[in-house]
């Protein structure tokens, strides 16, 4: 006698993937650690702010660098030329304006005097307040330059771990054609450790909830910073992302993807 089998339907095997999945994060099946991986806390996508050519690079893939640490400096003689120009044009602009301040006072005797028409009077006021606009004007370009050379020094914008350079010495850079990324950073203290839970276990997760990070055989006290509120995949997927962040011990030196066990500390 012949048994015909029958297909099990698209619905049922996608229940049944579900409650496997459920059963395999579930608490209650005796697993209080969940699978991980490692991620950086924070990236930093080191641009360069000014136009020209990269002279130094003070970095390489893998060093460890602390926030204002230089990074690179970039062809800083265009920058200074502009900034003793602008100067030198603030220099003449207030000579100007000492002058037209002096013939304001000038016609206002004079015309205190009714020696010069109301007219006059108003044309030496015109004079000087152009004279003051235009110097208003210089110190701002002043200011610019300053700020431009300070720019053509990149520093870090946080401590972290150089994880790419994407810019070679000599190489001119240009933020006005392509905002060129010259170095990646990742923050690496904290360092988040990335997970999945089930429903039941991230109700029971909040922000802070201690937590014990696993990597090979070394155990780091760690903390929770976020539990997802929706879920993570399609709708057989019951998972609900957790992220936990942990300060590497000495001579622990964690990578990105790499592999990783979250000890929850749920009875």
């Amino acid at each position: 006698m012949n048994t015909r089998i029958h297909p099990i339907p698209h619905t049922t095997r996608r229940a049944i993937g579900a409650s496997l999945a459920l059963l395999l994060l579930s608490p209650a099946a005796g697993a209080q650690t969940v699978d991980a991986e490692l991620a950086w806390s924070e990236q930093y996508r080191i641009t360069a702010p000014v136009a020209g050519q990269v002279r130094e690079i003070g970095v390489r893939p893998g060093d460890r660098v602390m926030e204002d640490d230089t990074l690179f400096r970039i062809d800083d003689r265009r920058a200074r030329a502009e900034l003793s120009a602008a100067q030198a044009e603030v220099e003449r602009l207030e000579l100007e304006a000492s002058e037209t301040e002096r013939e304001l006072r000038k016609a206002r005797d004079l015309y205190d005097q009714t020696l010069i028409a109301e007219r006059e009077l108003e044309l030496a006021r015109i004079d000087h307040t152009a004279a003051e606009s235009r110097l208003t004007e210089a110190r701002a370009r002043v200011r610019q330059a300053r700020a431009d050379l300070h720019d053509t020094e990149i520093a870090a914008p946080g401590e972290g771990r150089v994880l790419r350079l994407d810019v070679t010495r000599n190489e001119y850079v240009n933020p006005a054609l392509v905002p060129p990324v010259l170095a990646v950073i990742g923050r690496d203290d904290p360092m988040h450790a990335r997970g999945r839970v089930d429903a039941d276990t991230a109700a029971r997760l909040e922000p802070g909830h201690p937590v014990t990070v696993i990597l090979n055989d070394t155990r780091v006290d760690g903390r929770v910073v976020h539990v997802d509120w929706e879920r993570s995949g399609e709708e057989d997927d019951p998972a609900y992302r957790l992220r936990v962040e942990f300060t590497p011990p000495d001579g622990l030196a964690p990578r990105a993807d790499q592999a990783a066990r979250i000890e929850l500390g749920l009875e």
